[in-house]
């Protein structure tokens, strides 16, 4: 029984053949940069920040355009919506980016590099240096992403609520004026 696959592909239209021809054809000469590229956005506070792009993009216009509720009480959630998930994206990035630099200080592979205090010895005594420094970046992610979450569980209450209300309230103090001077311009 042949279980082999063929992987040509016959475009035998012209558009596609048009189409394909007029794309540049280029070999990426070294993916170093691309290599590091996707490292520092698979870290764990740049992910927090595309989350938070995401949801500004987002989530303030569902309120906005709410059907159920007035302008006024759209407007007001829209701008709470948007100074929650400002100041939360902020401090997460912020804990999650300090988190992450701590820990890539404290575990290291040898003393010259820096402190080994929380690196395991089990990583220590791996002799094949590729899986020695893929287990080390696992471990670092891994007690990064935990430490964060632990460190979070306090500034949710003490940093993000305060100051989430502090920001709305600004923003919508400022929003108010803007209208009840946009008003009065028009009236006069």
């Amino acid at each position: 029984m042949d279980l082999s696959v063929d992987n040509s592909v016959n475009f035998t239209s012209s558009f596609y053949d048009k189409f394909f021809k007029s794309l540049p054809n280029k070999d990426i000469g070294s993916g170093a940069k691309l290599n590091k590229l996707g490292h520092a956005l698979a870290s764990p506070h740049w992910n927090r920040a595309a989350l938070g792009v995401a949801a500004i993009a987002t989530q303030p216009a569902f309120d906005y355009f709410n059907p159920r509720v007035d302008k006024d009480t759209a407007e007001t959630s829209a701008l709470r919506t948007a100074s929650k998930i400002v100041v939360c994206t902020t401090v997460g990035f912020t804990i999650r980016g300090l988190s992450h630099k701590i820990i890539k200080k404290l575990t290291n592979l040898s003393p010259k590099e820096g402190s080994t205090l929380l690196t395991p010895k089990s990583i220590l005594n791996i002799k094949n240096s590729f899986e020695q420094k893929n287990k080390l970046a696992l471990h670092r992610n891994t007690l990064a992403t935990l430490t964060a979450l632990i460190v979070m569980m306090f500034t949710n209450f003490l940093i993000d609520a305060p100051l989430t209300t502090f920001v709305a309230n600004k923003t919508i103090d400022h929003h108010n004026k803007k209208k009840l001077n946009k008003e009065r311009i028009k009236n006069e």
